[in-house]
């Protein structure tokens, strides 16, 4: 019994040492890069596209990137005598009602109508909309002008395409879209055809909207009608006759809705056609708008709430082989697996205390990236972990380049 024992101890006192051994010998050691010098390689293909917008369609880059927040303010313009549009309690609310119902709208995208039969796929919109409040009054605001409260969109009095209200009352226009809701002319002004109907027109980074208010209409009639102006300052066209940049926009009659037969037996339901439905975005359309987020400096991103500046602390983790030809902003630490690869042929925004971590056998090319802060701040670098003989690897460039890196102190 007692030799019995004592095998058993022997064994379990073997298993340890080599269980130590083995921890010992998979220890990993890192390197800190901070800068290209001893990376860079003149054997990457030079010509890398980031400009094509089916790349920045949520659909691909969706689970890489969180929603964009898209800054918005209100302007309820009236008559002097306070008798053409809602009062503060009904304005407030008329908003309250129509940004929730835009944004589930945005956030329900719908199969494409046309064409008949076709395969174009869903994805999610990833942009919704936030009322700006930091500019006082709740960003919603109330004008009492009889020169520039109305709205004409044809007749002598036509002013569709005005620009002097915009200029008067718009609050922070080159980071918040201004929304103008306008009382149509008083019928004593219009034209014998003149049509009172909810409508609107983007101009620059502010649209007006008019109607809502004489057709005594429920604030959800009108969400797509905001989302399609929107629409238009975000970079999309008209798609039904014009060339908007897309294949998957097809041209077609613009019936406002279907009939039994003939051209309009199909209506569309694009959001950026004149349609009773414009609950459809096409992969192309949110690849054109994501594309313009993604733009550094350009008039979409700086209407944005830069929510990629605070780390998110779940990583990204890269399996396979993954490659990046889009414009990217990350907030969370990118690690890259054994056997796995991330090339990045972009420009990469990695968020303050973010990392790149390549795992041993795994590699990280850099071809023609930028990698940097878009905020101001500094992340902390790519870090090569070897075990053994087996490295992480990173290969970069000669165009690609390297910022605002926080450099390790050493002690």
């Amino acid at each position: 019994m007692k030799s019995y024992r004592l095998k058993f101890l022997l064994i379990i006192f073997t298993l340890v040492i080599v269980s130590l051994n083995f921890n010992c010998s998979s220890s990993k050691q890192s390197v800190v890069v901070t800068q290209l010098d001893d990376f860079y390689s003149d054997e990457l293909d030079a010509e890398n596209s980031c400009s094509d917008p089916l790349l920045y369609s949520p659909c691909l880059i969706g689970k890489y990137s969180d929603a964009k927040l898209i800054r918005i303010n209100f302007h309820f313009m009236n008559s002097e005598d306070k008798s053409n549009n809602y009062a503060p309690k009904e304005g407030t609310e008329v908003v309250r009602q129509l940004v929730k119902n835009a944004n589930l709208r945005l956030s329900s995208n719908e199969k494409m109508n046309l064409p008949i039969g076709n395969d174009t796929p869903v994805c999610p919109p990833s942009y919704q909309y936030v009322l700006q409040q930091d500019h006082g009054e709740n960003g919603i605001f109330y004008h009492y002008n009889d020169e520039l409260c109305f709205f004409a969109n044809k007749g002598k009095h036509r002013n569709n395409y005005d620009y002097e209200v915009i200029k008067k009352y718009s609050v922070g226009l080159d980071s918040v879209v201004n929304i103008f809701m306008m009382p149509h002319i008083p019928q004593k002004m219009r034209d014998k055809n003149y049509s009172v109907t909810s409508t609107g027109v983007a101009l620059g980074t502010a649209l007006k909207m008019a109607g809502l208010y004489e057709t005594n209409k429920k604030p959800w009639e009108v969400a797509t009608l905001l989302n399609h102006e929107i629409g238009h300052i975000l970079g999309l066209r008209h798609s039904w006759n014009t060339d908007d940049y897309c294949t998957d926009t097809p041209r077609h009659s613009n019936c406002w809705s279907s009939r039994v037969k003939g051209k309009c037996a199909v209506a569309s339901n694009n959001a950026m056609d004149y349609n009773n439905s414009q609950m459809a975005w096409t992969p192309c359309q949110l690849g054109v708008i994501h594309k313009s987020f993604n733009q550094l400096e350009s008039k979409q991103r700086n209407l944005l709430i830069p929510n990629w500046c605070d780390k998110n602390n779940t990583p990204i983790i890269i399996e396979g082989h993954v490659v990046w030809n889009q414009a990217l902003d990350i907030n969370q630490d990118i690690i890259i697996l054994t056997g796995a690869s991330l090339t990045v042929a972009c420009r990469l925004h990695m968020a303050a205390n973010t990392s790149i971590t390549v795992e041993p056998d795994g590699q990280l090319i850099l071809n023609n990236a930028q990698v940097h802060n878009d905020c101001g701040q500094q992340w902390n670098g790519i870090q090569l972990l070897s075990k053994g003989k087996k490295k992480g690897v990173l290969v970069a460039s000669v165009e690609s380049i390297l910022s605002d890196i926080q450099v390790p102190i050493i002690e």
